[in-house]
């Protein structure tokens, strides 16, 4: 007979092997999706601790418990993690006026004032503005929080009638399209994708996840304000529409081979147009490749939006760059905080029903700047204002809270010279991060180092520096103020050997007149000296200094799916950096394959500073190795490019979409996006070591 461990063991061998495929996986999603269906009805309780730690029976707003004492209300802070603790306003306790208006300011980063809190925030430019007009009358409460989601925001909206606010003012709008994963969101994308295409998907995701929940919060933040009787203003916001590139890494629309086959020849002959100055053909063709790609790729409106710019076409432009924004939306890929012309119509039209004061911010700024898109001047990055922006905004607020005509007040002076520099030099930072020109990278830069130049000097140490860079001592230097501490803090706190940013890296040595120095930095804080420069080049890894996530030497994917070990292409062009102290030819070394390449594919092509120095064949049934000559003629002294030019990938279509679903099903993240090509190993060998 036998033993019972046994009979468990091969019941469990059994159920494995059940299991095992990726239908089983499915089922086992199932199962656990109503383990908590059926744990969430048999939970009791309404919540006796308040979320967020606070003590039983304790009201909160956001990470503010509400108390009452002998001398009023008082807002006091809770001990929150440092992570969670910089996504709010810097402020402990704050003592709530009984004879002010009460206005609560609510919204995301772009509320926070990314980039300038906590020295200048919109909360603070309103404060003052309303101070200006009426001093003492208003008490301005700043509830908005970094990385806010809607339903974070419904939330908080939900907590505000223990403070009992006379007005709401809520700016957001710009994280409602970022992916969002409960397993019932992640189910009805599934079934949709199965039904129809990535498409169907996206305009699933846009049309019954985020519209309905969107309207949800505006019609919460309607009975609330009743229930306080208390009015609402509406913010609703813009995006940095001339001032902003799309991500190359998501250009590439997820379309069935043929399909991609055509849409990608159709880019080049109207790439080649453009290039010719032929406007009118451009459109033609960009017309042609929309009709394949039903605005799942932003290329095709910025192409349009170009066309029509040379062509003097304002409306034209704008609408095109407006579907070049709005294509990464609903695709469940990582990109960057904006708000997309639906949700923009719907904010106006329910606001307008509502009966809530509006603000758009797209008007207000191109008030500033007649007939054209509004200025970047007046953002930081994609969607962040800069502090003139801030104050044109506090201004309009302040209209519509005081019941005065849009533009009656003067909006305010903005922040101090060192933290407008300042937020410069950190929008720099960031503007590189996220690969924009480096013709914006340069003109921040060239403003920052005006306005704090030990900062940007210090900056361009720690870049050019080899080792951890926390280890360095210029970082002292990086974080000596709340500003940059708040945004610098955990970038120069990784383990990271270098942090990359190449364009940054040069605009910060051609604006302090700083080249390369043959040691990599010079010693700052009282003349500390880093180690003596090595006789020659050493042998130099081009993906240590690709964005890595938090495991070392891992990558992380533009589609929230797990960190790599190897790096993974989704633009046809892939760029690497690195440095060397002299000019010697040497060895690049790549491991890459090209696992999605469509046909036959054409090799892919390296080029080192523009010039070719040879192909890489496909390689779809794994890893390959290839070592590449570099002659001392094409490298620099300085920084070096490597660009890899991608055989068009996308041959899986159908199996991805078939694992996407399965994988949503699971609750788990979709690839989506076509993979280009992937590299392992990127070695540049100087000539002198490269027979070791």
């Amino acid at each position: 007979m036998n033993h019972p461990e046994e009979r468990f063991a091969a019941r469990a061998d059994n159920l494995a092997r059940l299991l095992a495929d990726e239908r089983g996986a499915e089922i086992l999603a199932e199962l656990q999706k109503l383990a908590l269906v059926t744990g969430s009805r048999q939970a009791t309780g309404n919540g006796s601790r308040a979320a967020g730690g606070a003590e039983p029976g304790i009201p909160t707003v956001g990470p503010w418990d509400v108390v009452r004492t002998d001398g009023g209300t008082t807002l006091r802070r809770r001990s929150l993690p440092v992570d969670e603790a910089r996504t709010w306003a810097d402020l402990a306790d704050i003592p709530l006026s009984e004879e002010a208006e009460r206005i609560v300011l609510l919204g995301e980063s772009s509320a926070r004032g990314f980039l300038l809190d906590p020295v200048f925030t919109p909360a603070l430019a309103l404060q003052r503005q309303l101070d200006d007009a009426a001093p003492g009358a208003h008490q301005c409460i700043d509830l908005a929080q970094t990385g806010q989601s809607l339903r974070e925001l419904m939330t908080l909206v939900g907590q505000l009638p223990v403070l009992r606010p006379d007005m709401i003012v809520v700016y957001a709008g710009n994280n409602w399209v970022l992916p969002q994963h409960t397993p019932a969101h992640l189910d009805l994308l599934a079934t949709a994708l199965r039904n129809g295409d990535y498409a169907t998907m996206r305009d699933c995701f846009l049309d019954r996840i985020v519209a309905p929940e969107a309207l949800r919060l505006l019609n919460r933040l309607a009975q609330v304000a009743r229930s306080c009787e208390a009015r609402v203003v509406l913010v609703i916001p813009e995006f940095n529409l001339r001032g902003w590139s799309p991500d190359p890494e998501l250009e590439l629309p997820p379309l069935t081979p043929d399909a991609l086959t055509r849409w990608a020849g159709l880019r080049r002959r109207a790439e080649d147009a453009q290039g010719r100055g032929d406007a009118e053909s451009v459109l033609t063709l960009t017309e042609e490749m929309a009709s394949l790609d039903r605005g799942l790729s932003p290329a095709t409106g910025w192409l349009r939006a170009q066309a029509a710019r040379t062509l003097g076409r304002a409306a034209d432009e704008e609408r095109a760059l407006e579907t070049a924004r709005d294509a990464a939306a609903g695709l469940l890929t990582t990109h960057t905080p904006r708000v997309i012309s639906p949700i923009r119509a719907m904010m106006a039209e329910t606001g307008a029903r509502l009966g809530f004061g509006c603000v758009d911010l797209g008007a207000l700024l191109r008030h500033r700047t007649p007939h054209t898109l509004p200025d970047p001047s007046y953002f930081l990055d994609y969607c962040h204002l800069s502090d003139q922006g801030i104050e044109l905004l506090a201004a309009a607020v302040t209209d519509e809270i005081r019941g005065l005509p849009q533009g009656t007040t003067p909006p305010g002076p903005g922040a101090s010279e060192k933290a407008r520099a300042m937020s410069f030099l950190l929008a720099a930072v960031h503007n590189s991060f996220y690969g924009q020109p480096e013709e914006r990278v340069a003109e921040l830069t060239r403003a920052a180092v005006l306005g704090v130049p030990e900062t940007a000097q210090a900056l361009l140490d720690v870049l050019q520096a080899d080792g951890p860079v926390w280890t360095h001592p210029a970082v002292t230097t990086l974080v000596a103020t709340p500003q940059a501490h708040r945004y610098l803090a955990p970038m120069l706190t990784r383990q990271a050997e270098t942090l990359g940013m190449w364009s940054l890296r040069r605009c910060l040595g051609r604006e302090t007149g700083n080249t390369l120095r043959p040691d990599g930095c010079d010693g700052v804080n009282g003349g500390e000296s880093t180690p003596a420069p090595e006789p020659r080049p050493r042998t130099t890894d081009l993906l240590a200094a690709v964005e890595q996530g938090l495991i070392d030497g891992a990558f992380r994917p533009p589609n929230h799916l797990p960190e790599r070990s190897y790096l993974q292409c989704f633009g046809r062009t892939s760029t690497l950096a690195f440095e060397l102290p002299e000019a010697v030819a040497g060895e690049l070394t790549l491991v890459y394959r090209t696992p999605e390449a469509v046909g036959r594919g054409e090799p892919a092509t390296v080029l080192a500073n523009g010039t070719e120095i040879g192909n890489l064949p496909v390689a779809t049934d794994g890893w390959r190795r290839l070592r590449l000559a570099v002659p001392a003629s094409v490298v620099r002294t300085g920084g070096n490019r490597l660009v890899i030019h991608w055989p068009l990938g996308g041959a899986q279509w159908q199996v991805r979409r078939t694992s996407d679903a399965a994988a949503m099903a699971r609750s788990e993240f979709p690839m989506v996006l076509p993979v280009q090509g992937e590299l392992f190993e990127a070695v540049f060998a100087p000539q002198a070591s490269s027979d070791t």
